[in-house]
């Protein structure tokens, strides 16, 4: 059980890193924060969007917060806490395999949701 926030930060960070080579770009790669944007321009109701909120994790406080872009997810049965602007995402004090495995598997899922929405 890892408990130390900047290695909480450096596991979940690494399990991220993989989608900058699936279409993301990287908008902050610090000590204390990391995140992915698509910047793929697409036209929603008529307003040309050229960048799109993907993830990120950053230390915050005194917990690792895992943001989410949560747009046409519903997320009301994933324990995820809303954090405004189409974003929901999971804070975290303590990393097990089992919270890894969920992390991950919620980040899939949003990837799934961007390429079906051909927003990548």
């Amino acid at each position: 059980m890892k408990t130390d926030l900047v290695e909480i930060f450096q596991t979940i960070r690494a399990s991220l890193q993989p989608y900058a080579t699936r279409g993301y770009t990287v908008h902050e790669n610090s000590e204390t924060g990391y995140d992915l944007y698509s910047e793929k321009n697409i036209e929603v109701d008529g307003k040309n969007i050229t960048e799109r909120f993907f993830a990120g994790i950053y230390i915050s406080g005194n917990e690792v917060e895992v943001n989410l872009n949560t747009t046409d997810i519903d997320t009301a049965n994933q324990n995820l806490s809303d954090l405004g602007s189409d974003k929901s995402g999971l804070k975290i004090t303590e990393l097990d395999h089992n919270k890894l495995k969920e992390v991950e598997t919620l980040i899939e899922i949003i990837h799934t949701n961007f390429k079906e929405k051909e927003w990548i």
